[in-house]
């Protein structure tokens, strides 16, 4: 019976096997099973998948419906803050695209879906650009 950990480290899994990179042709860094703290960031571009749960329906029948949501999170940073937004929206599509390819998450789920995308602009370092983009990826599956 899979639990939330162990569809998280598939999700984390199917991105390294995948390894979505931006137009640069530039790849994540590292994937990381929480946010890091920025005394942690490794450089850019890294990323994240965090496992938020979601709501369980009674059992019809003998089993009952979970559906959880994971955040797949990626940040980069550039000068340019152009670039910067570029990278970010070309890694939201890399990274969607490789989901779609594994429904199922490895046999793990009985369906999975990009439910949401989100994106976030921050300045640091002076006058870098560090763009963000969150997936939120439903998952749904039965016990």
């Amino acid at each position: 019976m899979p639990n939330p950990k162990v569809i998280r480290n598939q999700i984390i899994t199917i991105l390294i096997t995948a390894d979505p990179k931006n137009e640069a042709g530039k790849s994540i860094v590292r994937w990381f099973k929480a946010e890091p703290p920025k005394s942690r960031w490794p450089g850019f571009p890294f990323g994240w998948v965090e496992a938020i749960l979601g709501p369980q329906e009674p059992p019809v029948g003998a089993k009952a419906q979970i559906i959880d949501q994971f955040y797949i999170c990626v940040a980069d940073k550039h000068i340019d803050s152009e670039k910067a937004d570029d990278s970010i929206l070309e890694f939201a599509d890399s990274v969607e695209a490789a989901l779609d390819d594994d429904p199922s998450i490895g046999g793990l789920v009985a369906a999975s879906w990009v439910s949401n995308r989100e994106k976030q602009k921050v300045f640091i370092e002076g006058d870098y650009s560090m763009c963000a983009v969150r997936l939120t990826l439903s998952t749904r599956r039965r016990e």
